[in-house]
């Protein structure tokens, strides 16, 4: 797995900016918290397996806008939770691409697999997302809410969130 990807930006709503950004391994200071208003208990995952869990943060300030845990299964990679920050969702959302930077990454992971399956990314959906991982993210449904994204799709992903 990769460690630190630093060629990222998400754009501001209010000021259409574009502000820098990094994903890396996530540190135990830095676990977001349901207090906070995450939906997930990030914490109890990290004690379980910190070395699956990435976020994305700026890097001049070291603020949290997601996190996406990755887990090679049997040579496939899944994309077991993703959550954005809470301040990134709904109408009122502060930046944009911030999904987009954390799949596109999960993308570029499932490329440097050395498996028959390098180059898909699997997760489980909520029913309620799964139109909008197809329109958005190029995803295929497969049974129920399972779904994934193909290395063609994901280099589309990778292309324009990641722009290496």
């Amino acid at each position: 797995m990769l460690y630190i990807f630093d060629n990222l930006k998400i754009f501001n709503r209010k000021g259409n900016l574009e502000i820098e950004c990094q994903i890396e391994q996530i540190s135990k200071d830095l676990v977001p918290k349901k207090k906070d208003g995450w939906a997930f208990n990030w914490l109890n995952i990290y004690r379980k397996r910190p070395e699956t869990i990435f976020m994305l943060i700026e890097k001049r300030s070291n603020k949290l806008h997601g996190v996406i845990q990755l887990i090679e299964d049997d040579g496939m990679l899944i994309m077991e939770l993703i959550e954005i920050a809470p301040f990134n969702i709904g109408t009122k959302k502060e930046n944009d691409h911030v999904a987009g930077c954390m799949i596109a990454f999960g993308c570029r992971q499932a490329l440097m697999l050395n498996s028959a399956y390098k180059g898909y990314l699997t997760f489980v959906s909520k029913t309620s997302l799964i139109e909008w991982y197809k329109t958005n993210y190029y995803a295929t449904q497969t049974i129920g809410p399972r779904m994934y994204i193909d290395p063609i799709s994901g280099e589309k992903l990778i292309s324009k969130y990641l722009k290496e």
